[in-house]
């Protein structure tokens, strides 16, 4: 299952260290997590008790973990200089100066989902 969370959202814990941002932190993930599960019952109702394990990841885990902008879950922060000249060897192919390399997945060939699925058709 995945959703939109706002980075707004979580702002006021991201100098916090992980595992370690409080009560109210994980209280709001709690009631989060119970909102999203609510919304896949209502639309899948034969999975209502047989979710085994569930785990929220928040735009603080994408910051942690990925080094994304903001939390954002599909690349870098994007921006017109990274079709710059100096950035064209890594923004507009996935080829590397290694032979048989090549780069793939997100922000490998162009930010975001489209650029990770262009990505492993151009290589």
């Amino acid at each position: 299952l995945i959703s939109d969370g706002l980075y707004e959202w979580f702002e006021k814990w991201a100098d916090a260290p992980v595992k370690n941002r409080g009560d109210d932190y994980e209280d709001f993930k709690k009631k989060l997590t119970k909102h999203l599960l609510d919304i896949l019952y209502e639309t899948v109702p034969q999975l209502k008790g047989k979710i085994e394990f569930h785990h929220l990841g928040t735009p603080l885990s994408e910051v942690t973990f990925l080094s994304s902008f903001k939390g954002g879950s599909y690349g870098t922060m994007c921006v017109p200089d990274m079709f710059a000249p100096i950035n064209r060897k890594w923004t507009t192919t996935p080829h590397t100066s290694i032979k048989g390399l090549y780069l793939a997945g997100s922000d490998a060939f162009l930010p975001a989902v489209c650029g990770a699925m262009y990505g492993g058709c151009f290589g």
